[in-house]
């Protein structure tokens, strides 16, 4: 599914709400009833696009349309969907859990760090980020010298001004990103500049979601053609082992996506408890030094 159509909020709304469909007609034996597709509030989609106001009156909607098409050519008339490569040889997909300990751990390394301005934004997913962050430059071997980018996607719907409703139908996020020279992470206090870095990106977000829409596409251009770019797909607030058919919560969620994109993908723990699921993919003699370097700056080995 293309981001020009719709955001993970809403592939998520979508899978639930057939699973709510399904649920229901298993329930009662299969025999579907018009009762089977009445949504619960939170999931009954919501289509009008007239909420979200552009504030800058250059006309955002068209100007993002128009420079998206032109990143596959002049005069292009169809939206691009870009050309992944296939994943290395002997790539593996690994999930690592952060239970709620961990994080915790995390979130106090940070605190007992001695740090001249106090970080802000010390969430659940800045320190899971940012850890990322740092055991990947670290397993991959990333040049010192090189910069290196964490970037990752963010709901806009509670964050424009107006807000607009929840379940609002369709792609609203925007980007936003993290940048620290290698040397900086591969350094003691490593997770601590990760975390800055992620905290002061998302509180540049308070200038305006839409701020700088204007030149996206062109940035976004350069992130996917640049080295030493980490994303993530995928939340951990999608609750995406809520989703049931009828047959019950799923057993494991994994993210195909990221084979691909080189992503880390995000979700809850199956497990419960706060804690979250990161799923990745590497080569397997990157993932062996990967997963050394997770469990040791937990104290496990």
């Amino acid at each position: 599914m293309h981001h020009a159509i719709l955001d993970g909020k809403t592939s998520t709304s979508f899978v639930k709400s057939w699973a709510h469909a399904c649920k229901h007609i298993i329930l009662n034996n299969g025999v579907s009833t018009d009762s089977d597709f009445s949504l619960p509030d939170q999931l009954k989609p919501f289509y009008d696009r007239t909420v979200v106001h552009d504030p800058t009156g250059l006309g955002l909607g068209s100007l993002y349309a128009n420079e998206w098409r032109k990143m596959d050519g002049p005069d292009n008339k169809r939206v691009m969907i870009w050309d992944m490569k296939a994943p290395p040889p002997e790539s593996v997909r690994r999930i690592f859990e952060f239970t709620r300990p961990k994080i915790q751990t995390l979130r106090q390394i940070v605190l007992d760090a001695k740090v001249s301005h106090p970080i802000v934004h010390l969430s659940t997913f800045t320190l899971v980020c940012a850890y990322m962050w740092v055991c990947l430059v670290k397993a991959q071997e990333v040049d010192a010298e090189k910069m290196t980018i964490q970037a990752f996607s963010v709901d806009c719907r509670a964050r424009l001004d107006p807000p607009i409703p929840a379940n609002y139908f369709g792609n609203c996020v925007t980007g936003a990103a993290g940048f620290v020279k290698a040397k900086e992470l591969l350094g003691e206090d490593g997770l601590v500049v990760a975390v800055r870095a992620i905290s002061e990106a998302i509180q540049g977000l308070e200038k305006g979601v839409l701020n700088g829409a204007e030149v996206w596409v062109s940035k976004m251009k350069d992130f996917v053609q640049a080295e030493g770019v980490y994303s993530t797909a995928g939340s951990h607030r999608f609750q995406i082992y809520e989703t049931d058919f009828g047959w019950g919560r799923p057993k494991k969620v994994e993210v195909v996506s990221i084979d691909r994109t080189g992503a880390i993908s995000l979700s809850e723990s199956k497990n419960g408890g706060g804690g979250i699921e990161v799923g990745v993919v590497l080569r397997k003699h990157v993932m062996e030094a990967f997963a050394s370097l997770f469990a040791k700056g937990f104290g496990d080995h």
